[in-house]
């Protein structure tokens, strides 16, 4: 019964977000493409959640590049989006056509992508999709609800960087996907966002899965499946892994070192 309160509780406070959050692509003067390019992808249903506040995060941390969200759903009810796979691959495949794009333009401009629950899914096929070149450098997934098993092998052959995988036992919402299902269409399956994501053989250093702990929370980070998209914890837990190469100068390996550290 709490569980069902406290789930209730959050689909109104995410109702009251969806009018004053919802956005397009964040473009400034100061942040060209030039200097590269970030894709940001909501959860199922779009109801807001990091749609500013991971582009002002990202920009606090001192990053130049372009900041885009992508939209990949189809309706404001995120059971219809999360069992929407048909669709949700199809916007996957729109988003590798806009990586593709940039390449071409930028093909020395570094490209990343944060994504939140469902969207770390439509995100996964969208770096599977990538052809011509194109590659992701790093890749963070907040309170994803693909399947803890989900092989991403395929991705990461599409990626220069590492999979971040940032997750909660604390999360009220994933649990609901053992019934309705996971991204990818699994039931009865944990989410990656509640346990971490499978490391496939040889990728220790590629896939990093990072759990909740107390200290996160000086972060904004309480446990919750949308507390990862606030700016300061974007800014100070997220940037400083998927800008390593340009911005802080550290490598994936010492990343993910300094994370099997902390968590």
């Amino acid at each position: 019964m709490q569980r069902t309160l406290t789930t209730i509780a959050l689909a109104g406070m995410l109702l009251l977000a969806t009018g004053c959050q919802r956005s397009g692509r964040i473009v400034s003067a100061s942040t060209p493409e030039r200097f590269g390019k970030t894709f940001y992808l909501d959860g199922a249903g779009n109801w807001g959640w990091g749609q500013t506040s991971v582009g002002e995060g990202l920009r606090r941390a001192g990053y130049r590049g372009d900041v885009e969200v992508f939209l990949w759903t189809t309706s404001l009810n995120p059971i219809i989006d999360q069992l929407n796979i048909v669709a949700a691959k199809l916007r996957a495949r729109q988003l590798a056509s806009k990586i593709e794009d940039y390449h071409r333009r930028y093909p020395d401009g570094e490209i990343n992508i944060v994504a939140l629950s469902a969207g770390t899914g439509v995100a996964t096929w969208a770096i599977e999709n990538l052809s011509g070149g194109a590659k992701i450098n790093n890749f963070a997934m907040l309170g994803s609800s693909l399947s803890h098993s989900y092989d991403v092998r395929r991705a990461l052959t599409n990626m220069t960087g590492s999979i971040f995988v940032f997750y909660s036992r604390l999360d009220g919402v994933l649990p609901h996907t053992l019934l309705v299902g996971t991204i990818d269409g699994r039931r009865g399956v944990k989410p990656a966002g509640l346990i971490g994501l499978d490391v496939p053989p040889g990728a220790k250093d590629r896939v990093i899965n990072i759990a909740w702990s107390e200290d996160a929370k000086k972060f904004g980070w309480e446990g919750g499946h949308v507390d990862t998209t606030n700016p300061v914890f974007v800014a100070n837990e997220i940037a400083p892994r998927i800008l390593v190469h340009h911005e802080t100068g550290l490598n994936n390996t010492t990343v993910a070192a300094r994370s099997n550290q902390r968590h």
